[in-house]
């Protein structure tokens, strides 16, 4: 789960080098990501059936006011 607020105008999911989403649009081929949430306060994403495989960091990067944050 990612907050966002009002400021935020970009949203992406990504693991490791790979976006996941990139605001309602899915990007990678695993149908066990799902997006659960786009809305002013949350962007959420789900994985179904996780295992060992699925490890590793995963980041929600926003930019607001032409800044990128994770």
């Amino acid at each position: 789960r990612c907050s966002v607020d009002n400021r935020v105008t970009r949203v992406a999911w990504l693991n490791r080098s790979s976006i996941l989403y990139a605001g309602n649009d899915k990007w990678c081929l695993d149908p066990r990501v799902v997006l659960l949430a786009n809305t002013k306060t949350q962007y959420s994403i789900l994985i179904q059936d996780v295992d060992v495989y699925d490890e590793g960091p995963y980041t929600c990067s926003v930019q607001t006011d032409n800044h990128p944050k994770t």
